[in-house]
């Protein structure tokens, strides 16, 4: 009776001992999955394969992070998706014995939703509709022109070619006459546009050629001039705020992102020195 007991529990230790043997061969991948927007992605899924063949897989928990385990050595590749994201592939993960490779990744966020594309052939018409040569530029685009800002002249002619201006300071399109070009000031026909600053407007076109009917017979071209109002002054003033706002947001995430990567640094040094510690007490 001694001697059935003494072989179950020697079979029993043998293995036990084989079973240590087999767990401490194989290795882990662990790791966080964030967002473009640094931003830990909730509930993806973790996707492990080797040579393109299914291993297993798991899902990143609130914090992104994930864990997988056992793996034998080798090399493996992991893939991530998501609703909310787009799908991440990382390869040549090499997994050794007995360790834990560390694989964190960014995923871009989906900023638009699915379009259904439907195609067709274009035929070029015999005769174009659109015959107008028009140059335009908006109060915002002006600001960043190589020309003083209120000077109006230098600005039709920065943004049209084929415009000149004399020595009186009057515009010539394609080589017309001054009295040949139209000019349009907030919608009032005016003789000239010299009391208009460059710093008052809100958008300019400048048209030199398939005058449209509305602006009568002209010979030369037609300059059309919106000035800026109370509201356009204060979209303009949103418009610099959001600027600012999203140039501070920028800089904040950069600096949390460059923060975050030194904590991952650590935790991921901390938690290898708390696995070799447990593996130097086993021994």
């Amino acid at each position: 009776m001694k001697t059935l007991k003494t072989i179950i529990v020697s079979i029993a230790i043998l293995a036990s001992n084989q079973f240590s043997i087999a767990q401490s061969s194989v290795g882990a991948i662990k790791g966080k999955v964030i967002t473009t927007d640094n931003e830990p992605l909730y509930g993806g899924l973790v996707k492990i394969t080797q040579s393109g063949n299914y291993i297993g897989g798991t899902q990143t928990d609130e914090n992104g992070k994930y864990s997988y385990k056992p793996l034998n050595p080798g090399f493996y590749e992991i893939t991530v998706t998501s609703i909310e994201t787009r799908m991440k592939q990382i390869t040549n993960i090499e997994v050794n014995p007995e360790k834990t490779t560390y694989v964190d990744l960014k995923v871009a966020t989906n900023e638009t939703e699915e379009i259904v594309i439907t195609s067709d052939i274009y035929y070029k018409p015999l005769i174009d509709p659109n015959i107008t040569t028009m140059k335009s530029i908006s109060g915002v685009d002006i600001l960043h022109l190589a020309v003083p800002r209120g000077d109006i002249n230098a600005i039709i002619t920065t943004i049209a070619t084929d415009v000149t201006v004399d020595s009186d300071g009057r515009l010539h399109v394609r080589g017309s006459r001054g009295e040949a070009t139209a000019y349009i000031v907030d919608g009032v026909k005016s003789q000239n546009i010299t009391a208009v600053s460059g710093l008052s407007i809100e958008n300019l076109s400048v048209i030199t050629g398939g005058i449209p009917a509305q602006y009568g017979d002209m010979l030369g071209g037609v300059i059309v001039v919106t000035t800026k109002d109370y509201f356009s002054g204060i979209r303009a003033k949103h418009m610099r705020q959001n600027y600012q706002q999203e140039e501070t947001d920028r800089k904040k995430r950069e600096k949390n992102a460059k923060i975050e990567e030194e904590r991952r640094k650590k935790e991921i040094e901390e938690e290898i020195r708390l696995e070799e510690e447990a593996k130097a007490k086993k021994s």
